[in-house]
């Protein structure tokens, strides 16, 4: 069976083969250390059709690496939360030393979002917003809220 669309000639036009298999297949002689001519002669088709094809598999599987990160650091962001939200519980009962916790969460959670990259000389004032956040709650425990 032939894969591609070049017919060598060939009075009748030769089996095509879906493009996803050749994109696949195209990839895999690529990654066997075959080069984009000896692939092109294999697949009879174009070695600048090889080339797209070996592009494409590879962006493709860098979308889904991609998407598979995203994912994980969704549930990390999650586990976070929940381990955050605890945290804040024991702080507003007065137990300082959770702050620690809050902080240490942060810094993952900052870590896991790129927000430690900052500019030029910038700084992410995480610190500030959880001091200001401990002395909202306190007054609002305070108010009876």
């Amino acid at each position: 069976m032939r894969i591609g669309s070049r017919n060598d000639g060939a009075k009748t036009a030769p089996t095509k083969v879906p493009a996803a298999t050749r994109r696949e297949k195209a990839l895999e002689l690529r990654a066997s250390g075959q080069t984009i001519r000896a692939i092109a002669d294999e697949l009879k088709i174009s070695k600048s059709q090889v080339q797209r094809d070996i592009e494409k598999e590879l962006k493709a599987a860098a979308e889904g690496r991609k998407k598979i990160a995203g994912l994980i650091i969704d549930l990390e962001l999650a586990k976070l939360d929940a381990l955050e939200e605890k945290a804040w519980e024991h702080i507003s009962d007065g137990e300082l030393s959770a702050i620690d916790r809050v902080l240490r969460s942060m810094e993952r959670r900052a870590k896991l979002l790129g927000l430690d990259k900052t500019g030029e000389g910038g700084d992410t004032g995480s610190l500030g917003d959880l001091v200001a956040a401990i002395k909202q709650a306190r007054e609002a425990r305070q108010r009876g809220d």
